[in-house]
């Protein structure tokens, strides 16, 4: 068993694995402080707020290295809390307050802010450097219905810029300038509606404070409960975190640890969420009585289905009966749905909506890989050639 040590304290190594991974899978997350890592994009070191200290001996010469993206090694000794590397992070953290807005208390990331968590971690109670230049006076882009820009709180990080990459492929943001003069960009300098972007809040969730937001993350504070469930629009499956007071929705984020979305969402199932409260929406069965519906308890509705599927068998056979099931219930509901109308009403009348789009996919399918249904996992999508 490959060994590294921890503070001088042997745990066992993983191929593959970084200094962080490693450091977090022993010591727990809040060990090592991080600004530009996230669970679903890749190693970038832009924060350097990760920095450890390497040695090849205990208590040997040491070198103070970026833990997200370098690999952890046979017989390494890392030092995550020396006193020389609280400093590090401590000023580290402390020139980046220097050109951000602290204006928390207003701020709607407020308590959710991952800078604001990292500056408490590292001991920040004031910044020494308040004067100078500095990026404050960046204007808004609140072109977009759903997300906004203020760059005036952007830390340089890269999340929002490798999420739009990495995560949905769009390449929409980018970093122009150097140095000093850096700053985030859409399109050719466009703003957010003009741009080509696809309102997938890739970004938004990437960003570790709220240089891009939704307009759903303030009221996430309000929220008394987290809720993790599918979405509804399709068959992809891809979790949702929703956080909500009572049955008011106030803001949904995509867990990175959901095999089939790994912490990204589409437009629709981040922010196409307010058909919950329509008030056409149905809640309640409702029975035709007299040309009129009208609502029944579950109880009622049961009974009327029984009666009709009976009576409708009885006088016209079972194939007067037919049933259509949904491409938005789970694939146990459509089996059940198939099974009542075969095994119990005794007819193949039995169709879904999904038949009508997708059957030629399904087909094509079918034929080249011998099964209509899906060959393998999103998630070994990661590991093909």
């Amino acid at each position: 068993m490959k060994k590294a040590y921890i503070n001088n304290q042997a745990f066992e190594i993983k191929d593959g694995e970084t200094i962080l991974s490693f450091v977090n899978r022993h010591k727990g997350k809040t060990t090592v402080p991080t600004l530009c890592d996230a669970p679903n994009l890749d190693p970038f070191g832009a924060c350097r707020v990760c920095s450890v200290e390497v040695a090849l001996e205990e208590n040997g010469k040491s070198k103070t290295m970026a833990s997200c993206h370098t690999p952890i090694a046979e017989g390494q000794y890392i030092y995550p809390d020396t006193e020389s590397i609280k400093s590090l992070r401590k000023n580290i953290i402390e020139l980046v307050l220097t050109d951000h807005p602290l204006d928390c208390l207003t701020c709607e990331v407020n308590g959710n802010c991952e800078l604001q968590t990292v500056a408490a971690q590292v001991g920040i109670r004031d910044v020494r450097y308040p004067d100078g230049e500095n990026h404050l006076d960046y204007k808004k882009d609140l072109s977009h219905p759903y997300m906004t820009s203020d760059l005036s709180k952007c830390i340089n990080c890269y999340r929002c810029v490798r999420a739009c990459d990495e995560v949905q492929g769009e390449f929409v943001l980018s970093m122009s300038g150097r140095g000093f003069d850096s700053k985030i960009v859409k399109g050719s300098d466009q703003s957010f509606m003009d741009s080509d972007c696809v309102s997938c809040g890739a970004c938004s969730q990437a960003c570790p404070t709220s240089a891009i937001s939704d307009v759903f993350q303030s009221k996430a504070i309000r929220a008394t409960e987290t809720t993790r469930t599918i979405c509804t629009y399709c068959g992809v499956g891809c979790n949702l975190e929703v956080s909500h007071n009572g049955n008011e929705i106030l803001s949904i984020q995509a867990p990175f640890d959901a095999e089939a979305n790994g912490g990204h969402t589409c437009l629709k199932g981040r922010y196409a969420f307010k058909f919950v409260d329509h008030p056409d929406r149905i809640k309640t069965p409702l029975i035709k009585k007299n040309g009129k519906f009208e609502e029944a308890t579950w109880d009622e509705a049961y009974d009327f289905i029984t009666s009709e599927f009976k009576r409708i068998r009885k006088s016209n056979g079972p194939d007067a009966i037919a049933g259509i099931s949904s491409a938005r219930t789970p694939n146990e509901e459509n089996y059940l749905m198939q099974k009542l109308m075969r095994a119990v009403v005794g007819t193949n009348n039995i169709d879904c909506c999904a038949r009508v789009c997708h059957s030629p996919t399904a087909l094509g399918m079918q034929r080249a890989f011998g099964t209509g249904a899906a060959t393998n996992s999103i998630e070994d999508i990661q590991h093909t050639d």
